[in-house]
């Protein structure tokens, strides 16, 4: 019941008016290959390991959908990077994400570098939003 004046000090149910908290920005991501991480805000800078932790992945979001993605790999015996841009679809609960290379994969190891076409141009994902986050990457 909204108040009659600026006077009326009458008690009010608890929650009317309350502002709905936002969604959760916190995603489970599941690569094709069945690789997972969870990202704690999908809206800000996030970074996930997969392959065993040997490949970092470093996502940085234009906004809430999409944004570029750059990946390094790195073990004893030498060092990747490549770049890819990803769109998320469909709704917010659970979302696909598309991946598309954006550059070459270069590498260097043994002192030598060398740069060629990503073998793997597209790949999709699977967002499932969770409520909480324990940031377990």
């Amino acid at each position: 019941e909204p108040r009659t004046d600026e006077n009326d000090k009458r008690p009010r149910c608890g929650g009317m008016g309350a502002v709905a908290p936002e969604p959760s920005h916190a995603y489970r991501i599941t690569l094709d290959n069945g690789e997972s991480f969870t990202s704690c805000d999908i809206t800000q800078p996030f970074s996930g390991k997969i392959g065993g932790g040997m490949v970092t992945m470093s996502f940085k979001p234009v906004d809430s959908r999409n944004g570029t993605v750059a990946w390094h790999f790195a073990n004893a015996r030498g060092m990747a990077d490549t770049a890819y841009d990803y769109v998320l679809s469909g709704p917010e609960e659970k979302m696909t994400g598309a991946f598309r290379a954006n550059s070459a994969v270069c590498g260097k190891a043994a002192g030598l570098g060398a740069c060629a076409a990503a073998k793997k141009q597209a790949f999709s994902s699977t967002w499932a939003r969770i409520e909480s986050c324990g940031a377990t990457q």
